[in-house]
């Protein structure tokens, strides 16, 4: 079987995806713009058009030629709900003017936006606007609808995207000089206090509400957890794991205050533990093992209560 249409593994399609909420919580107007654009351009390569990058966008971002759907991409610097909801009502006339002008007739719109504090306030404006318009179609795409695009893709057009993505292999054959040097990165994070790491709850995983992928990640990840408990263990510094642990609970502790929800804490995370900073297969593999001994022997999300 080739490479292309070799089914991902767990851990494979747990860093797929991850990769692509980083760049979905990440990336903001034009970046963003293109980076869905590029995402749908590879997934319907005959079917979808590209507008706004080329030739100037009257209200669209892109056109799936097949449905006449048009795509109107936003992801603005601050969030505004009244600016968005603006905008998501002159995307639409602009939309329809630019179909007629090609002799067209719209028939559905897209509005795909990383912001998820936006969805309260465009949920009601697209009824409102299919209220008014009853032969459009109106939805709305956050990331779970991009991630649908993007599960169809092969491995090869994943890599093009996202570069190498690790697999349960990698994680196998982990080994020190691997996990020294995501050690070496999140030593460089100051903790406000050091307190010492706790014991692990081996039910704490199925208690906390991740998404499936980030959860084979864990347990992937947790097979290599000793590795870097002995790798601790041999440093000559003995508070490197203490001030690592403090330096997590304070991400997550911020994080949680701020209002994210469990998925949305771990992108982060992840994103604090080097997952953007480090490249290749063995390093990813080894910041899901440093994140995997963390999660079990910390007090990062949320642990099993006893029940009295």
């Amino acid at each position: 079987m080739s490479n292309s249409r070799r089914p991902m593994d767990r851990f494979q399609r747990g860093y797929y995806r991850m990769a692509a909420e980083l760049k979905h919580h990440k990336l903001k107007r034009t970046e963003f713009q293109s980076w869905f654009g590029t995402i749908m351009g590879v997934a319907h390569p005959e079917d979808y058009e590209n507008i706004r990058l080329t030739q100037g966008d009257g209200g669209l971002d892109g056109i799936l030629l097949s449905t006449s759907t048009a795509f109107a991409v936003f992801a603005p610097r601050e969030s505004s709900g009244n600016a968005v909801v603006t905008k998501m009502q002159a995307d639409f006339v602009t939309a329809c003017s630019t179909m007629e002008r090609r002799g067209a007739k719209l028939l559905g719109m897209v509005f795909v936006h990383n912001d998820e504090g936006l969805t309260k306030v465009t949920g009601p404006a697209l009824v409102k606007l299919a209220q008014a318009n009853p032969g459009v179609r109106f939805t709305r795409w956050t990331f779970e609808r991009i991630w649908q695009e993007l599960e169809t893709l092969t491995i090869d057009q994943l890599t093009d995207l996202f570069g190498v993505g690790p697999t349960e292999e990698n994680v196998d054959r982990l080994t020190f000089p691997s996990i020294r040097e995501v050690i070496e990165f999140l030593s460089q994070a100051e903790p406000r206090t050091l307190a010492p790491i706790g014991i692990p709850d081996p039910e704490k995983l199925e208690h906390n509400n991740l998404s499936p992928e980030q959860a084979d990640m864990l347990r992937v990840g947790r097979h290599r957890q000793g590795l870097v408990g002995d790798f601790l263990d041999a440093m000559t510094d003995p508070t490197t794991g203490e001030r690592i642990a403090e330096a997590f609970r304070d991400q997550y502790a911020s994080l949680k205050d701020g209002g994210m929800t469990a998925p949305e804490i771990f992108t982060v995370l992840s994103r604090f533990a080097g997952c953007e900073h480090f490249t290749q297969p063995d390093q990813i593999a080894a910041v899901m093992a440093v994140m995997a001994y963390f999660f079990s022997s910390c007090d990062i999300f949320e642990n099993v209560r006893n029940q009295p």
